[in-house]
């Protein structure tokens, strides 16, 4: 008898290696979510492990996440600057992208915002996998504009996720306190 014939078929895969939520039944999603998009027991049942995480991040997050949090640039070097950007200045964004003018008080300087922006590209993605919407890479950007010093001397800024209330400092890598693989909630 071939070995490959006793072997059990291979569970798909999909973008996760392993399916975290495989036992979460999703129970207080299932009967809005499939009257919504008109699915069948059996079309929940079979939804993928990316979009079970999806969901459940959503419900871990719940509907103020948007107004519950604030990506901070602050400027931490202002060397070379032409714009007048000067260390310590803020630039304050909401969660949708809008620079609040009332919490910022750097001197507007796209070169140095610009590259900030992507932050928010990945945003989105990443809270709704529950995740801290910032990544724990890209946490510093800097000045795109290069002079004569050939970018010796740039302004940059750090980046950060900070409680729109409290403006505490959000550092853990999952935003859910109740959640068990979230770490410790600031340094």
């Amino acid at each position: 008898m071939n070995s490959h014939m006793n072997k059990k078929p291979k569970e798909t895969t999909y973008h996760y290696e392993t399916d975290y939520l495989k036992n979460d039944d999703l129970s207080e999603l299932k009967e809005p979510l499939s009257r919504a998009l008109d699915l069948s027991e059996e079309d929940f049942n079979r939804l993928s492990p990316e979009v079970k995480n999806l969901l459940s991040g959503r419900r871990r997050l719940g509907v103020t996440w948007l107004d519950d949090y604030e990506v901070v640039a602050e400027v931490i070097s202002d060397e070379g600057c032409t714009c007048g950007v000067k260390r310590g200045q803020v630039a304050v964004f909401d969660m949708r992208h809008r620079l609040k003018t009332e919490k910022s008080n750097i001197e507007c300087c796209m070169h140095l915002l610009a590259p900030v922006l992507a932050v928010f590209y990945m945003s989105f993605d990443r809270a709704s996998e529950g995740l801290n919407p910032l990544t724990r890479i890209w946490t510093h950007f800097e000045c795109v504009k290069t002079t004569d010093t050939l970018a010796k001397n740039k302004a940059r800024v750090k980046v950060y996720l900070r409680n729109a209330k409290t403006h505490e400092v959000m550092t853990k890598a999952v935003l859910d306190e109740n959640w068990n693989l979230a770490d410790d909630r600031s340094k």
